[in-house]
């Protein structure tokens, strides 16, 4: 088990890794002469911020470092969009702040599904719904699943994977 700062290392490293992937796969469909410039800083800095914040939600189930840190992020978003007025977006935001608590510690936040839905919630969805496929939110999708991925080896629950996985598959 890793504490805070194993986990934001760890986010770190798996961030990295997967946007060298990202960048050699953008590469070879040739997707990324838009990402030459100087203009791309504000993104690579949004994927590590991305990627950083996903190594540290698992544990926003528990009083943490990484829950002080969310809420305090997620109060902020909501008064801003209380401010512009979008009271909806708000609302769903302050549900979805709740939802985390709902669960125990190394809970539902700790599994391989909510790995893949909770940055696809936040990623993938709104590009579904605008209708069209675009590059950025896919990189960090895999950002966050990558960096999300990485909180869950230090916890240990490849290893409890693989142990349920040769369970089954010597059981049968």
């Amino acid at each position: 088990m890793a504490d805070f700062r194993g986990h934001v290392w760890g986010g770190f490293f798996a961030t990295l890794i997967s946007l060298a992937l990202c960048v050699a796969g953008l590469w070879w469909m040739e997707l990324l002469d838009p990402y030459w410039t100087l203009d791309v800083w504000p993104q690579v800095l949004l994927l590590l911020f991305i990627g950083l914040l996903s190594a540290c939600f698992p544990d926003v189930d528990t009083e943490s470092k990484s829950q002080r840190l969310f809420y305090r992020l997620l109060i902020l978003l909501d008064i801003w969009f209380i401010l512009i007025g979008d009271y909806r977006t708000a609302a769903l935001l302050g549900l979805g702040a709740m939802l985390p608590l709902l669960g125990k510690h190394r809970g539902w936040t700790h599994t391989w599904l909510a790995m893949l839905l909770v940055p696809a919630l936040f990623l993938l969805v709104p590009m579904y719904l605008k209708g069209s496929v675009e590059s950025f939110p896919i990189v960090c999708y895999i950002v966050s699943v990558s960096a999300y991925a990485s909180h869950l080896v230090l916890d240990g629950y490849i290893e409890q994977t693989g142990r349920r996985i040769r369970r089954l598959v010597a059981g049968s």
